[in-house]
């Protein structure tokens, strides 16, 4: 069981036994994908919210992760400290896990996972589908977290987007950079290709922290045009919000687009 992040927020582990996707869709979708307020990894969410956004993302995503049921234990010896009333034993049974294969290895993560101190009614603390209709999300997120060592190391490590999108996808995005002669026009033809290539957007670091509607240092799926106007979902407040090109100019500093399919 990779650590949890360094933050004095409650948590238990426990067997999570939501469906793997949406027992409605069966497949990923962009509004399944919330970042949890106490893990700075907004690349993650964005890239995963982005890829859950078209078609060939989703394809890619649930080329991801298989699924075998039967018995399991997880070993929870190591983070014990990490708990709030840890059970007695050093395992948590459960009836499933999950192979992911990643770019840099296959990761193989149980359905147990960091939770809220709720009993009957309780929240994934990390990423998770505010629904709680699916778990495709959290599985992805703690595979990486098995990579890196840790939930905490999201931060630690001081991966960028570019990176994190090399670790979810195994290639290295395209960049659109955005400066203040990036046209109208180029910013719009990225968000209309959004609808087919998964793209993400990243703020700047130095944005007003209140009063403004895009939050700093931040990534954001982008979701096509909506009258003249940018889509974009911004997987720590699930909302999606529209700007004009030039608000998008004066907010964003890239651009990040896989290759056409």
């Amino acid at each position: 069981m990779p650590p949890p992040a360094n933050d004095n927020e409650t948590k238990k582990l426990r067997e999570v036994t939501f469906p793997l996707y949406n027992s409605a869709s069966g497949v990923p979708a962009l509004e399944e994908v919330k970042q949890s307020p106490s893990l700075a990894n907004c690349p993650v969410a964005s890239i995963l919210a982005a890829h859950a956004f078209t078609a060939v993302g989703r394809t890619y995503l649930q080329g991801l992760i298989a699924t075998t049921t039967g018995p399991v234990l997880t070993d929870i010896s190591a983070v014990k400290g990490e708990l709030t009333d840890p059970p007695d034993g050093d395992t948590i049974p459960s009836n499933r896990f999950f192979t992911v294969t990643l770019p840099n290895g296959t990761r193989e993560v149980s359905d147990v996972f960091y939770t809220d101190d709720g009993d009957s009614v309780f929240f994934l603390r990390y990423l998770n589908d505010p629904s709680d209709g699916s778990l495709w999300g959290a599985v992805i997120e703690k595979a990486l977290a098995v990579e890196l060592g840790s939930y905490e190391n999201f931060d630690a490590s001081n991966l960028s987007a570019n990176e994190f999108w090399e670790r979810i996808t195994g290639v290295v995005p395209n960049v659109l950079p955005i400066t203040a002669a990036t046209t109208s026009a180029e910013i719009i033809a990225a968000a209309q290709a959004s609808v087919n290539v998964p793209t993400i957007a990243a703020s700047k670091d130095d944005l007003p922290v209140t009063g403004n509607i895009v939050t700093g240092d931040h990534g954001y799926a982008m979701i096509g045009v909506q009258g003249g106007k940018i889509h974009l979902y911004d997987p720590a407040k699930t909302e999606k919000i529209l700007l004009t090109p030039t608000q998008f100019r004066d907010n964003f500093e890239a651009i990040l687009f896989a290759n056409p399919p």
